[in-house]
């Protein structure tokens, strides 16, 4: 069993982000404090410009809060609203991000993309390598892993880009709107791929859905409203 399992790896305390003064100030983000530990899903669920956006961008570090504290994986990386560490530094170690679309480099292949989140850390190219076909594996690619990407179906594409997102072994798994481009069947897919990484990895991770099909996946269900964060419970909402 990973020794992460059941830690506290993300911790947000009083997190808000404001757009705008006088008239046009937007409150995109409300003052929000929640954990994700490791070892769990947790789907992030909302309608269009409810925060969900927001609040993935200010925990993945890209885009800076007016205010709140943010913790990974007991490192403080913004305290106040302010970062106190070094941000690029912290996403490298700690973070992994999947968009909506799989955003692989399309003159590398599954393997090559992998490999070169190790490899731009100062990983050798064979353990890179060794690292990135044994993960591309796990994750049923083992015959594709050397096709390049506009050779790969949707869903492959998506296994790379989820491969590459835990390649680090991240404590953090972001991912917005990741099975919106794929069908029912490919969308359970990689939901069921985030579920077995988070839970084998170590990994909290956290999925903006619009799909309620797959939140049976699912350890916690947070909903956003008005900027406004509030747990829901999985049973009611998978009935």
């Amino acid at each position: 069993m990973n020794e992460r399992l059941g830690k506290t790896v993300l911790h947000v305390e009083g997190l808000s982000k404001v757009y705008g003064e006088g008239p046009t100030r937007l409150e995109a983000l409300k003052p929000t404090t929640f954990d994700a530990v490791a070892g769990e899903v947790v789907a992030i669920l909302g309608p269009s410009g409810s925060g969900k956006s927001t609040l993935l961008t200010i925990a993945g570090l890209i885009n800076p809060p007016t205010a709140g504290s943010l913790t990974l994986n007991g490192k403080l990386a913004i305290k106040d609203g302010q970062p106190v560490a070094n941000l690029s530094t912290l996403r490298r170690q700690e973070l992994g991000y999947v968009f909506q679309r799989s955003n692989l480099i399309p003159f590398l292949n599954g393997e090559e993309n992998v490999r070169l989140a190790l490899e731009i850390d100062g990983v050798s190219t064979r353990e890179a390598r060794e690292r990135a076909r044994t993960l591309l594996d796990s994750l049923g690619m083992s015959g594709r892993m050397t096709a390049m990407p506009a050779k790969l179906s949707g869903g492959e594409q998506q296994r790379v880009a989820i491969a590459r997102a835990m390649i680090h072994q991240p404590s953090v798994v972001l991912a917005d709107e990741p099975t919106a481009a794929l069908d029912s069947s490919r969308g359970r897919q990689v939901m069921e791929l985030f579920r077995d990484s988070a839970h084998e990895h170590g990994a909290a991770v956290l999925v903006v859905t619009h799909d309620h099909r797959t939140l049976d996946l699912v350890d916690r269900v947070l909903e956003m409203e008005d900027g406004v964060l509030a747990e829901q419970d999985v049973a009611a909402r998978t009935t």
